[in-house]
């Protein structure tokens, strides 16, 4: 498939990446596994100075950006293998970190999630721990610190992901956890005491990505690949097949949403990552990184205005590991979401006809520059 070549890869990254993660504004790329976690500037992929390695910590096995109230900077979360979280601080000089904490008990650290509306903190790992805490600013000091408001266990779930969710009838914001049980159970906790709420049985799942605003949830089964639900109902909507090379279990990849829900993007154990339509179903791209090897993590964001797919393979000999970037360009290829964007673009060629028709030869306007938007991802 022509176009799929990445824009540019780093090649620098020594040890495992387990995870990646992109700002809300799109500037700064983090990377997570057995380095701990690194920090790249997202248009040069030059590297940025971090407070600490990995050290005693272990590797990092999950990363959460936040917008956080009193805070001007994105601020990184993130948790390690040996059941510690902390938290850096876009300062002066810098990152510098906040905090660094264990874990009510020792297990790796599976999710992260942020409430910017009360500045809570909730993480899960893979000791069916749950745990939520209060993040607060010294209004003296300007010293943050972290309060427990629970911290349960909850036998059986092996969660793989968290998240918040709605605000319920008496203004109690639940959390969502994702478990990777034989069947996947998804479980709502409560958000001021963690007390299980309920649940439904999905899939399997290596990771889960979340889009409230059209009500769906995209869950990656490592055995067939992502599933994508309503949560209305807690019915499956759609498949998406990423096939599977590597003999005996099958490697665990991420999944996420992109450009603004219309876009699946899957990693897979042979160094192909899968760009799917959300609503049709249908491969979009193959984006090949020219390696047949495992690719864990994958993650959208803009970057200055542009959506970006980030990948990075995962060797199991650990030694230097690759990022490639991915940027959409244009390309003859159509999904749903670019028929409706075509038949928006008619409408307004219509309207734009209209215009020139009666205006211009009135001399009132002169000249109309139309730009096409970009399709597909590469070069």
């Amino acid at each position: 498939m022509p176009g799929n070549q990445a824009i540019y890869t780093r090649q620098l990254h020594s040890g495992l990446i387990l995870v990646l993660a992109v700002t809300e504004d799109g500037k700064t790329l983090a990377t997570g596994g057995s380095q701990g976690t690194r920090l790249f500037d997202t248009k040069t992929m030059k590297e940025l100075k971090r407070p600490a390695g990995a050290g005693t910590r272990g590797h990092t096995s999950s990363l959460h950006w936040a917008r956080q109230t009193d805070e001007p900077h994105d601020v990184l979360y993130f948790g390690t293998q040996s059941g510690t979280w902390a938290c850096w601080r876009r300062g002066d000089d810098g990152f510098e970190e906040t905090f660094s904490k264990q874990i009510t008990t020792s297990g790796e650290i599976t999710g992260l999630s942020f409430d910017p509306s009360k500045n809570i903190l909730c993480i899960c790992s893979r000791s069916d721990i749950v745990q939520a805490l209060k993040i607060l600013k010294n209004s003296v000091n300007g010293k943050w610190s972290a309060s427990s408001i629970f911290s349960n266990e909850i036998a059986g779930l092996a969660p793989r992901a968290i998240t918040f969710a709605g605000f319920d009838s008496s203004g109690d914001r639940d959390i969502v956890a994702f478990g990777s049980g034989h069947n996947g159970p998804v479980a709502t906790l409560s958000g001021s005491t963690g007390k299980w709420k309920g649940d439904w049985m999905a899939v399997r799942s290596s990771s889960a990505d979340v889009d409230w605003k059209e009500g769906v949830l995209c869950l990656n089964d490592p055995y067939f690949g992502p599933g994508l639900f309503r949560l209305a109902d807690e019915a499956k909507a759609r498949s998406f097949e990423v096939p599977t090379e590597t003999e005996g279990e099958p490697y665990t990849t991420d999944a996420c949403f992109g450009e603004k829900g219309r876009l699946i993007v899957a990693g897979s154990d042979h160094g192909i990552v899968y760009v799917f339509d959300a609503r049709s179903g249908e491969t979009i791209q193959k984006l090949d990184t020219k390696k047949s090897k495992w690719v864990k993590a994958v993650t959208m964001a803009e970057v200055a205005g542009v959506p970006t797919i980030f990948a990075a393979h995962t060797y199991r000999d650990e030694g230097y590991q690759d990022i490639f970037v991915w940027k959409r360009a244009q390309s003859l290829l159509i999904g749903w979401y670019q028929v409706e964007i075509f038949l928006k673009t008619l409408v307004v060629l219509g309207c734009v006809a209209f215009i020139y028709q009666n205006l211009v030869s009135a001399g009132m306007i002169q000249k109309i520059v139309f730009k096409l938007p970009r399709a597909i991802y590469g070069k």
